[in-house]
């Protein structure tokens, strides 16, 4: 699995278990006695599993993509030094066979295992580490986000053929996992021109069980078979990810039997469960992870009127999120006041969401110099100016356009001329990128139980094509961070990001808006699918033939990581 890479702008319907960011203290590293994927009878074997992406990704660049489309392909074709077990939650052995850490937690020492093989059979040697680390950290190579995590970080240096050693400067809470990078080949991916690299869309060799086959502008991407691959093969022979973008649409081929796993949104979860016929038919599970993420409305804080944080603060108390959540999720996720998961110990549960509240927001406005001057029913400045925006979000989800026609009307009985516009996924990406919006409806996921608000709070990451594109900035809240970052004590680190949760709850940067539930429906022709700690696990996973591929397994309750 994919261990150092956070960068997923995502509709939060779609956050799923992606990165696994969840903080161990510093210890000298043994092989963990851990859960691996099983190993399958040849009668198991073979198959053509059919999912689907509801956008098309722009890039399958390992370093340079932004989105999570990707990194679905990427978990199958690109490994990691080490990886999370998905119930014991300890780190195992991956392309490493074993890693030592130094008693300060400065120098960590990986051994790569002599077995790991790239698809094109070439083994995996420490010179190839060394090369994506300097990628990642290359000042050229559009990978700043990932590059963030290593700022406390010297260097990546060989020690032999098979042993590489990271070397950090400083303490950092999360060091070993970010030392356990993904690995590219060197031989394929070496480059003099980083522009070269940059442009790099359509390449992508790996270790994984699976590698890159067709990808079909418009139509669908074909992860086939690995037949170099190092480790227990998976079950299933070929991935095809279709592009089928509207949801209902994705639906359809569902029932139609075209697709075999589908992520759903609350609406369609509940509509298909109340068909007797259907809910016998196929497998549902719904389950909480900390890799959910949560869904937020983000605001240009750089650019007027939400450079105000009295705005910001009126605008989230005009967004009336227990009704949305009752009505239109079916109460199917946990509205959030902050940016970790509300599980796990950096949230501080006394932090209250603001609740809706139309004349706490008129207070606001007011207090910020907007007032109906002219008595034309909008909102005016004190030069005239009318309160308007436009609020961007990608485009194909009808829940998403729903939401936003709430909130234009609640807006527009508060006097506030509110504008909306989808935008395919590989345009959207573009004007974040380029801070080419006024609010944006997105969605964060893969934080994980403990995660580092970096790489999206920090004021370093405006610069470029920084994860922080709403531009907040506050010499406190880059404090803060920095000093949790080199706390290791665990309750001292929590309570440094509790005070960072109030700072930014006080300036509402973001309208928090809740942290949802995965809900999935699955063909009954996919075996071996269950839920951990952290999710699904596809490596479990194969196709049931005659007999077994009518017997749809029990439907699954929730299940949270604790």
């Amino acid at each position: 699995m994919r261990i150092a890479d956070c960068r997923l702008r995502l509709d939060w319907r779609q956050a799923a278990a992606l990165v696994l960011a969840i903080c161990l203290g510093l210890l000298a590293a043994r092989s963990a006695a851990a859960l691996q994927p099983p190993t399958f009878t040849p009668d198991q074997m073979g198959g053509t599993l059919r999912g689907n992406f509801t956008a098309e990704p722009r890039t399958l660049n390992p370093l340079t993509s932004k989105d999570i489309y990707a990194t679905y392909v990427h978990d199958r074709v690109l490994e990691s030094l080490i990886e999370r077990d998905f119930d014991t939650l300890q780190w195992k052995p991956m392309l490493a066979d074993r890693w030592e850490v130094s008693p300060d937690g400065l120098i960590i020492t990986f051994h790569l295992d002599a077995r790991a093989r790239f698809s094109d059979g070439k083994p995996v040697t420490a010179d190839d580490v060394v090369f994506t680390y300097q990628a990642i950290v290359n000042p050229q190579i559009d990978c700043r986000d990932l590059a963030s995590y290593f700022e406390y970080c010297d260097r990546c240096e060989k020690a032999d053929d098979r042993t590489v050693r990271f070397v950090w400067k400083k303490p950092y809470f999360k060091s070993l996992e970010f030392s356990g990078i993904m690995v590219l080949p060197k031989h394929l991916y070496a480059f003099k021109d980083p522009k070269a690299f940059n442009d790099i869309t359509d390449k992508l060799v790996g270790t994984g069980p699976y590698k890159l086959g067709e990808w079909k502008t418009g139509e669908h991407l074909v992860l086939e078979r690995n037949e170099n691959y190092w480790r227990e093969p998976v079950a299933i022979d070929r991935t095809v990810f279709r592009f089928i973008l509207e949801e209902q649409a994705s639906v359809q081929a569902f029932l139609a039997g075209d697709l075999d796993d589908l992520p759903l949104s609350p609406e369609w979860w509940v509509k298909l469960r109340s068909r007797p016929e259907t809910l016998e038919k196929y497998q549902w599970f719904r389950y909480s992870t900390p890799f959910n993420g949560y869904g937020y409305i983000g605001w240009n804080n750089a650019r007027p009127p939400f450079d105000d944080a009295r705005v910001r603060r009126a605008m989230t108390h005009l967004v009336w999120r227990e009704q949305l959540l009752k009505f239109m999720r079916y109460d199917i996720g946990a509205i959030t006041s902050g940016p970790f998961w509300p599980g796990g110990k950096q949230y501080d549960a006394s932090v209250a969401p603001l609740p809706f509240d139309r004349q706490a927001a008129r207070r606001l406005l007011a207090e910020a110099g907007w007032q109906d001057r002219d008595g034309d029913g909008w909102l005016e400045n004190l030069k005239g100016r009318r309160f308007t925006f436009e609020l961007a979000y990608p485009a194909g989800n009808q829940e998403t356009r729903d939401f936003v026609r709430i909130l234009r009307e609640e807006f527009r009985r508060m006097g506030i001329d509110m504008s909306e516009r989808a935008y395919t996924w590989a345009v959207f990406t573009t004007k974040l990128d380029n801070r080419d919006f006024d609010a944006v409806r997105l969605g964060w996921g893969g934080g994980g139980v403990e995660n580092d608000p970096y790489q999206i709070w920090h004021s370093s990451q405006i610069a470029g094509q920084g994860s922080n594109f709403i531009f907040f900035r506050s010499p406190e809240a880059d404090r803060l961070i920095e000093l949790a970052r080199q706390t290791l004590d665990d309750e001292k680190r929590n309570e440094l990001f509790h005070r960072f949760h109030r700072l930014v709850h006080q300036e509402q940067p973001y309208t928090f808006l809740w942290a949802p539930e995965s809900l999935r429906a699955m063909s009954a022709r996919v075996m071996g699918a269950r839920v951990h700690r952290l999710g699904m696990d596809w490596r479990e996973w194969w196709l049931g033939k005659g007999a077994d591929a009518g017997k749809p397994a029990k439907p699954a309750g929730t299940v949270a990581a604790r």
